[in-house]
């Protein structure tokens, strides 16, 4: 799986909280490459904590399960927050998801569950969301005057 990132793009996309997310059919749709991302890397995470069962192994699978899925759970919350200060919230949520899960990915690769090639391709991919999450947290941040 490779990824490309414009953060540029990203953070345009980002920066409109409510033209995100569509009713459409009576359906929440969400569009966006960060979505996009989160979700591909949630789907990475359930297939790694598959494998790691099949190796016998469960606690640090269910622990790597939660908080790599609630990534892109806590950024779809951001989207329907109800002011900027909330919006932020919810991201600093899935930035701290974010660097649980590299922590648990670290574990694994030093206890030999995860070889070299898996824990590069699957942090690469979690450093690329850690930084768009970071990037809109900025964004919203200066747009509404809490830093500069």
């Amino acid at each position: 799986m490779c990824y490309c990132v414009n953060a540029q793009v990203a953070t345009q996309s980002l920066l409109n909280i409510y033209a995100i997310a569509h009713l459409r059919n009576n359906k929440m749709r969400t569009q966006g490459v960060l979505y996009d991302k989160s979700k591909a890397f949630a789907i990475e995470v359930i297939a790694l904590c598959d494998n790691l069962r099949e190796k016998g192994e469960y606690v640090m699978s269910k622990q790597v399960l939660r908080s790599g899925t609630s990534i892109g759970a806590n950024y779809c919350e951001a989207l329907g927050a109800e002011s900027p200060s909330d919006f932020i919230h919810k991201l600093s949520i899935s930035l701290k998801e974010a660097n649980e899960t590299y922590f648990w990915l670290d574990i694994l690769h030093t206890s030999s569950y995860l070889d070299d090639t898996q824990f590069e391709t699957m942090t690469t991919h979690l450093k690329e969301i850690y930084k768009m999450l970071n990037s809109a947290s900025i964004t919203v941040k200066k747009r509404n005057n809490l830093i500069q």
